[in-house]
């Protein structure tokens, strides 16, 4: 009864593709994909599982995930990764113009678009965590309904 750590490493593998993962080794990529773990476990606060019970030496959760909180926890994992990869670059947020940038390339729209994206990634993400929030909710509101009318 447990989740590895790797089961969420491959529902994030396929969602996004980065050029350095295929050079990389395959203890290299865990561990670039375990920096993105931690902050995604503490943004999917509202977890019914406990995702603070896990091993970090075995890298696995304690607890049986559910697919749901493997999907809505890897794309914690994806929104972290975009978010320091592309938004939160130096590169990016320096202001390094000239003038053929005005013509070819436009460092703060390529922001922006990304800001757009970083957005809808995290739209989305919430969309499924109210969603897992109502269901436990729901599935309360049943058990408490079919006792009430039992009586």
């Amino acid at each position: 009864m447990s989740t590895p750590y790797s089961k969420l490493y491959q529902n994030i593998l396929f969602k996004f593709k980065d050029y350095n993962i295929p050079i990389m080794t395959d203890s290299e990529v865990k561990e670039y994909l375990h920096d993105f773990l931690l902050p995604a476990i503490v943004k999917f606060h509202v977890c019914k599982t406990n995702l603070l019970d896990r091993d970090e030496d075995k890298e696995v959760f304690n607890s049986d995930l559910t697919d749901s909180e493997i999907e809505i926890l890897s794309n914690f994992m994806i929104i972290e990764y975009t978010d320091s990869e592309y938004i939160r670059t130096p590169s990016l947020l320096k202001v390094n113009l000239s003038s053929t940038d005005f013509n070819a390339f436009s460092p703060a729209n390529h922001l922006d678009k990304l800001l757009d994206m970083h957005d809808t990634f995290i739209r989305e993400n919430e969309s499924l965590l109210m969603k897992y929030s109502w269901n436990g909710v729901t599935d309360k509101n049943k058990s408490i309904l079919s006792v009430n009318l039992r009586k």
